[in-house]
């Protein structure tokens, strides 16, 4: 059973939406893979070349499957999202750590509950995700991603090859979306972006 932590808010930031911002639970989450020589990451995307810079420094492998760019590709054929997950075929506990950079904005309900779930099981015992997404008032109208930067900070970029719907997720769901880890922590910036780090059985 999860044991979520209430979301703090922190007032010392008093950037607009999109500006640099220092991330807690990402300093968190490289706490806890460590320095390990056998660590591997799964990053979903948008790529960039900073962050395989970033991560290519810290773990032994950086995997990268862009669903951004799947899920964008999908839509435009008419393709259900479901087929989406079939890009995720690695083996069950293959990773130490997940990225969900603000994916979860783009899927309904459902299918973020699907894809949490996925990479559960694509988690090894202990396993860390870092999952990130915009408060509905904060949300920029076009995608985005999430770039890696020393002293644990996040800019953004905008990929305006992107063309995805985007959904909003009260914290409500998101905590229950989330239940199945063994912990969940949240953080709330005041640029309105949220981050929820998870860690698995």
């Amino acid at each position: 059973m999860a044991t979520p932590t209430v979301p703090v808010y922190d007032y010392s930031h008093a950037e607009p939406s999109l500006a640099v911002f220092t991330s807690r639970m990402l300093k968190m989450y490289f706490e806890n893979l460590g320095q390990s020589l056998t660590a591997q990451v799964l990053d979903v995307g948008p790529v960039c070349e900073e962050n395989i810079r970033y991560f290519a420094q810290r773990v032994q492998r950086f995997h990268i499957c862009d669903l951004f760019l799947r899920l964008n590709r999908n839509r435009r054929k008419g393709l259900s999202t479901e087929k989406v997950r079939e890009y995720l075929d690695h083996a069950p506990g293959s990773f130490d750590g997940i990225n969900l950079w603000d994916l979860i904005d783009h899927l309904k309900n459902d299918e973020i509950g699907r894809l949490v779930n996925l990479c559960q099981i694509l988690l090894k015992p202990g396993g860390m995700m870092i999952v990130t997404s915009f408060e509905k008032q904060w949300a920029p109208s076009q995608t985005h991603s999430f770039i890696m930067k020393d002293g644990y900070q996040i800019k953004f970029r905008l990929q305006d090859h992107l063309d995805l719907p985007r959904y909003y997720h009260s914290n409500r769901i998101m905590t229950a979306i989330l239940s199945e880890f063994r912990t969940v922590k949240s953080f709330i910036y005041r640029n309105g972006v949220r981050e929820f780090l998870c860690k698995s059985d």
